[in-house]
């Protein structure tokens, strides 16, 4: 079709679509929603800016079923009308103070002191009207571009934070979180959420990344309490409604008012060196793919016995005694059992009953069009009576002889032989979000595109380069590429039948056919499998498990770890690889669940030359609930793709993404056993990597964290602690080495076969069977006393396990356990004739000593220094982490552990070397960096390790005032770039403690 054709036919639609009443969109109102080239939502609001329509008027001026907002309550002419950014406000005398929702000031006043939504609540003064620019939930959605899906988690309760559907408390009502941003839901809201998380992996290899112009992500509402407005640095947070801005990437806040004043690049912060963009990360599935459809959880705990937003409005309304109905938007909702429930007044008419229902349905169209059909949830045969113009809601209820019946909103059954649908222009850069295209049951995709390709001013481009594709946002987003023949109508109107929400979810997107499609696979990390099998047995293990399942098999296995009973597989198949993880991740192989995860591809290319991303490796079993936390507060302060959960896979997965980067950090907030975890997977796989030594910083979660205090990054991590300023403290830290020492153990021929004839009637929690014959120190090596206590701590916890789940509690149980051993003869008792030390070649005479501590670093049990500092001691240096010498030091009892810890004493310095040899005469207690075991007699072998690590040393820096303004001396009167990040950093360590 040329272009002269499509001229034509796509005048001939427009004119006759001013005639189509039965959807009542005319081409004039529908230009009142669209933006003018080169606005934004501003220019649209005011525009919609005109007086109330009489009620008349408003029966036949209607708006289309895809989101333009219209009076719902014709001919109330008690309410007065006003319409802003989709919004159906009325006039209403508040009753409690309220808070207007655009500047965030009480509204004032005894009668009519504001105005309010009538769909979705918003709240505004009537001052505050000509300035509205927030969109209402009925068309929000179309203002999105790039829908994408949130990654909700278990439906749990959020006190201060608000709803961003109904825009209501969420206080102890059922809700869902996103993980990846601040979006929050009420379980009866789920179906109006508008998917626009952030999109973490965004690598386009058909964009130009020197044209690339990264915008904000705004979110609504739920900031931290002490955040200041970028534009007019006035405090912006709220904590009385859903009001402000904050940006998902940079954390850059303002006033609804003043956040279109910003520029609208965003730099990703002051931590930009540490976060992976989203342009340099391809991930083919998305995380709400992995995680599945949870919501389902939440409509198990039946949504309509919680009360919904729209019930809620009713009783404050007035209805205390009026009826509750459950309203389905079709049979689909009914299958899946998700209603929504209103509250009506008894007397109120079908009519009035079909008003409350859209509004409840968030669905914006004239009423009149509509009807209830009366219904039962256990009806077989599909069996529907229409209610009759006069019937009451009060009488429903008597008639069915139930307290809340269940109703089916319809539509008119006209036989609609036309309507208009939206298409949006994809990754095409056109001075509008989208354009309406008139469609009827014969108009085909092809002509779709070419009166598409012509509202978009694309006169000179040919439709047959384009593809038209079909999106169907709701919990999740799904897709498909149309035919040219196929024709749209049709199945809309069917869906329309099945689901009124399911009609107003689906989109039409344009897309050029020339597009290089993403030739990354999708790689799937598959673990816990049997360790040291050989490569072809894993290809068979993961091939079976597939082929079981009937699903298709992957496309490669990439590298394969044998010492870690891990593989890498590819799957070239978006479908596939989705359903190859459900079916993996639920397996069991030798009675062991098997570890599944997806892993992002990193483009180098894409990232700045000075960028060192950070990766971020989080034991959310430290510290009790504290990893949990940490976890998600750091997830939304770097990209999500950066963060890995060592819970899943441990710390493999995460090395092997970064592996191919030539510089790298890694964070490790656990413990001390979580550092050497992951510093222990560094020497099996590191060398194999680009970068084989990066450098680690610490956040300590652990019971002692003696490493990062000796790195100065403090004895643990406390609930509300600025963990923005960590971050920051990551990229001002410099490196330092830290020596590492092998430990081995050869014990004795005989005393292990005697071990051996009594291990069938031994019970021990420590069997033999734990004792490793080599281990890597970090921190420091315990025999006797020492290890004996900490021995004592392991069997507890291991009993015990959920008593475990705070740091006082665990110091708690070391300090009775110390009290146990007083006045008690015990195994370690005159350790000095049950060993023999040799350090570099020479023998040590040992005093009379219970245990002995060979140190690498000068903290140990917590933040104690048994090693000491003696200025006038001429004999031994100062025990430092990278002199490539271990200190030796006796303790001669319990209370002298106690002395060591209080810093009442120091312990006995025995030696000072690089090489350590010990002859046991007899099974004794022995620790190393905590994890302690009963060690059979023989010799132990302390060496230094060819491995060194690169640690990062926290610098010291000024205390930071938070909330601070620029300087009344200042030259430009602007605030500098360090007291701006300064700010930053107060306001995200605020939301951490919030959380």
């Amino acid at each position: 079709m040329n272009e002269q054709s499509c001229t034509a036919l796509a005048s001939h639609y427009c004119e006759t679509q001013e005639e189509d009443t039965e959807f009542g969109w005319t081409e004039s109102e529908h230009q009142l929603s669209q933006p003018a080239a080169g606005s934004s939502v501003t220019i649209a609001g005011k525009q919609s800016h005109r007086q109330p329509v009489a009620a008349a008027d408003m029966a036949t001026t209607a708006a289309g079923l895809f989101g333009h907002q219209v009076d719902l309550n014709p001919g109330k002419n008690s309410r007065t009308k006003a319409k802003h950014c989709g919004h159906s406000l009325y006039k209403k005398n508040f009753h409690r103070p309220t808070f207007c929702h655009h500047c965030t000031d009480m509204l004032w006043g005894l009668f009519g002191q504001g105005y309010i939504c009538e769909v979705c609540n918003y709240v505004t003064h009537e001052r505050c009207l000509d300035n509205i620019i927030t969109p209402c939930s009925t068309v929000a959605a179309d203002r999105v571009q790039s829908p994408v899906a949130h990654a909700w988690c278990e439906p749990g309760h959020y006190r201060k934070k608000f709803c961003n559907v109904c825009r209501r408390r969420l206080d102890d009502s059922l809700a869902f979180r996103c993980e990846l941003c601040e979006y929050y839901a009420h379980a009866s809201c789920l179906d109006f959420v508008v998917s626009n998380c952030v999109k973490c992996a965004d690598y386009d290899a058909n964009r130009s990344l020197e044209k690339m112009k990264f915008t904000h992500h705004w979110r609504e509402g739920n900031l931290p309490s002490n955040s200041r407005c970028a534009f007019c640095k006035k405090s912006c947070a709220t904590s009385e409604c859903l009001a402000s801005m904050k940006c998902e990437w940079c954390w850059t806040t303002a006033h609804t008012g003043c956040y279109k004043s910003l520029s609208t690049e965003c730099n990703l912060g002051p931590i930009r060196d540490l976060t992976l963009p989203p342009w340099a990360i391809s991930m083919p599935v998305s995380n709400a793919e992995v995680k599945g459809d949870v919501t389902a959880k939440g409509q198990d705990q039946s949504i309509t016995s919680i009360d919904s937003p729209t019930e809620n409005k009713g009783k404050e309304d007035g209805y205390e005694d009026g009826q509750l109905l459950r309203i389905y938007d079709g049979k689909s909702s009914m299958r899946r059992k998700s209603s929504h429930s209103i509250s009506v007044a008894k007397d109120a008419t079908a009519a009035q009953v079909v008003e409350a229902a859209m509004r409840a349905l968030h669905i914006s169209d004239n009423p009149n069009l509509y009807y209830l059909a009366e219904t039962s949830e256990n009806d077989s045969d599909n069996q529907e009576r229409r209610l009759g113009d006069t019937e009451q809601a009060g009488q429903l209820s008597k008639q069915l002889g139930i307290k809340i019946p269940s109703l089916i909103l319809r539509y008119q059954d006209t036989k609609a032989k036309k309507g208009l649908i939206k298409v949006y222009p994809g990754t095409m850069k056109v001075p509008v979000e989208y354009v309406t295209v008139s469609i009827t049951s014969y108009i085909s995709v092809k002509e779709i595109i070419e009166m598409a390709l012509h509202k978009f001013g694309l006169v000179d481009e040919d439709p047959e380069g384009f593809a038209l594709l079909e999106m169907i946002i709701e919990h999740d987003i799904r897709e498909r590429e149309m035919d040219q023949d196929e024709c749209p109508w049709p199945q809309l109107l069917k869906a329309r039948r099945n689901s009124l929400l399911q009609m107003r979810l689906t989109r039409y997107h344009l897309k050029r056919r020339d597009e290089r499609k993403p030739v990354n696979a999708a790689q799937m990390f598959v673990g816990n499998l049997p360790i040291n099998l050989s490569e072809h047995k894993y290809k068979y293990i993961i091939r079976h498990f597939l082929e079981e399942a009937g699903c298709p098999l992957y496309t490669s296995v990439g590298k394969v770890y044998v010492q870690y009973g891990a593989a890498i597989v590819a799957f070239e198949d978006h479908d596939a690889a989705v359903q190859a993880y459900h079916v993996i991740k639920d397996a069991t192989y030798e009675e062991k669940p098997v570890n599944c995860l997806f892993l992002p591809e990193i483009h180098m290319d894409c990232l700045r030359p000075e960028a060192t991303p950070l990766l971020l490796f989080i034991n959310v079993k430290s510290g009790g609930c504290q990893g949990i936390e940490v976890f998600d507060i750091l997830s939304k302060m770097v990209n999500p793709y950066q963060v890995m959960n060592l819970c899943q896979g441990g710390p493999l997965p995460g090395l092997h993404a970064f592996s191919q980067l030539p510089e790298y950090r890694i964070l490790i907030c656990g413990g001390d056993g979580t550092v050497g975890w992951v510093l222990q997977c560094l020497d099996d796989v590191g060398q194999e990597s680009v970068c084989s030594n990066p450098a680690i910083a610490i956040l300590p979660l652990g019971t002692g964290n003696d490493l990062s205090r000796v790195l100065k990054w403090g004895g643990g991590y406390q609930q509300g602690d600025e963990l923005y300023s960590i971050l920051q403290s990551v990229v001002d830290s410099e490196e330092v080495k830290l020596d590492r020492w092998t430990v081995i153990f050869e014990t004795d021929q005989s005393k292990l076969m005697e071990c051996d004839n009594k291990s069938n009637s031994s019970n021990s929690s420590s069997g033999n069977e734990d004792m490793p014959n080599m281990f890597v120190m970090n921190n420091y090596f315990g025999i006797g006393i020492d290890a004996d206590l900490c021995l004592g701590f392991h069997m507890a916890r291991e009993e015990k396990p959920e008593k475990f789940n705070s740091r006082l509690h665990n110091k708690g149980v070391y300090f009775r356990l110390g009290m146990r051993k007083l006045g008690r003869r015990t195994s370690c008792k005159e350790l000095q004739k049950e060993l023999r030390v040799e350090v570099d070649g020479r023998q040590i005479e040992l005093p009379t000593i219970e245990g002995i501590l060979i140190l690498n670093i000068s903290s140990w049990g917590g933040g104690a220094d048994p090693w000491g500092v003696d200025s006038q001691d001429t004999i031994f240096k100062k025990c430092r982490h990278d002199d490539g010498l271990l200190e030796l030091v006796g303790v001669t009892g319990v209370v002298h552990l106690g002395q060591i810890q209080s810093g009442l004493r120091t312990g006995i310095r025995l030696a000072q070397g690089a090489n350590i040899r010990i002859w046991l005469n007899t099974d004794m207690p022995v620790q190393v960096d905590g994890e302690p075991w009963m060690q059979l007699a023989g010799q132990v072998v302390v060496c230094r390790s060819a491995l060194q690590a690169t640690m990062l040393k926290k610098s010291k820096s000024k205390i930071k005032r938070r909330n601070t303004e620029p300087a009344l001396n200042s030259n430009d009167g602007q605030t500098s770039p360090r007291r701006e990040q300064a700010r930053l950093v107060a306001m995200k360590s605020d939301e951490g403690s919030q959380v």
